[in-house]
């Protein structure tokens, strides 16, 4: 099997997955309707911010949480906006199990050198 051919063979199969269907779909909706397209762009900011701050060991802001919490009442009144954000997510649930499946496949191959060990 040559690794080049099955590597395009899955981002053939990505492309036309479920999941990217709907997310493309959803988005194509978003573009139509300008309030989704504002809430799902405020979200996805706030939301990355939220994260960030935990990885930098930032302590959870109360505001923060608070905006992300009306931020998620607006987005659930529309539904473009609520389908965009259900689809992305799910789609992001799917590309770390990628990227982690690909992962631990190519850490297969360093196991030999035994890197790991002191």
């Amino acid at each position: 099997m040559n690794t080049y051919d099955a590597a395009y063979d899955l981002a053939k199969a990505i492309k036309e997955s479920d999941e990217m269907k709907r997310l493309t779909a959803a988005a194509d909706q978003v573009k139509n309707d300008a309030d989704a397209k504002k809430m799902v762009k405020e979200y996805i900011m706030a939301q990355m911010q939220a994260d960030y701050a935990k990885l930098a060991g930032q302590k959870d802001d109360e505001k923060t949480y608070q905006h992300l919490q009306e931020l998620a009442v607006l987005v659930s009144n529309n539904s473009n906006a609520q389908e965009y954000l259900q689809a992305f997510i799910r789609w992001n649930q799917v590309a770390a199990d990628l990227q982690k499946i690909v992962s631990d496949a190519m850490a297969q191959g360093m196991d030999v050198l035994e890197l790991d060990k002191k």
